[in-house]
């Protein structure tokens, strides 16, 4: 069985590779973007696993709302 704790390091080492992203290549505006959208991903598998484990559906909800402000940001 996968526990909390799995969640949050995993998040947390996609939001790191998000952030070495961002301060490593800051010239390709391609990349920086694709390196938010990690860092994003990171902060919506906090929201869910928070939310799976103490059973309360705010946190997928705010996933709906990062998502769609994802979306935006990409068009």
């Amino acid at each position: 069985m996968v526990s909390l704790s799995d969640y949050l390091i995993l998040s947390a080492i996609i939001f790191c590779i998000g952030l070495v992203g961002i301060f490593v290549n800051r010239t390709n505006i391609i990349t920086l973007l694709m390196c938010v959208e990690l860092i994003l991903v990171a902060v919506n598998t906090n929201f869910i696993a928070f939310s799976h484990f103490l059973g309360n559906e705010a946190g997928q909800i705010f996933v709906f709302f990062i998502l769609t402000v994802a979306a935006a940001e990409v068009a």
